[in-house]
Parts: C-alpha cells; structure tokens; sequence
C-alpha cells in the first residue's frame, strides 16, 4: 500500500485565490471543515495589508452567534500575529 499524498490540496489554487484576489468579490461555497473560516481570515488579513481598508472598514457575516464568535477571535489572533512579524 502505497502512502503517497498530493503535495498540493486539489482546490489550492481556488484557495490561493480568496486571499490574494482582493480587488473583487468572491462567492466561497464548500462543505462544513473545508477551511472556509481560514481563508476569510486571511482574506480580511490581506485586505487591511494592503492598505487599502482598515480593520472597521471589514463585515463579516455568520449564520450563528458562535460562528460569530470563532470568526472574531480567529481574526484578532491573525491581525496580532502579524504584528509580530
């Protein structure tokens, strides 16, 4: 049995894509665990990089008050740590 794994996921252009296309709107649909609070982060991350919005310039938009939450704490860990950086 082999245990050979792609060294790059099958959508990871289409990820890559979320955060560095910051000039436009993206539409992101996929599957609970996929990673999609991920790549929103650093989308939101890259765009206040860019200098082109500030962090009170960004909505996010949650179906739940706990995704709300994780969204949140996620993205103040992510700005943070690019402070250190």
């Amino acid at each position: 049995m082999s245990n050979h794994f792609p060294k790059e996921l099958i959508d990871q252009k289409a990820r890559e894509k979320i955060i560095k296309e910051i000039n436009r709107n993206i539409l992101v649909e996929a599957s609970a665990g996929s990673g999609k609070t991920s790549s929103l982060i650093h989308r939101m991350a890259a765009l206040i990089k860019s200098g082109k919005f500030k962090v009170d310039e960004i909505a996010a938009i949650t179906f739940t008050r706990k995704a709300a939450i994780e969204l949140k704490e996620r993205f103040q860990q992510k700005i943070e740590d690019s402070f250190r950086e």
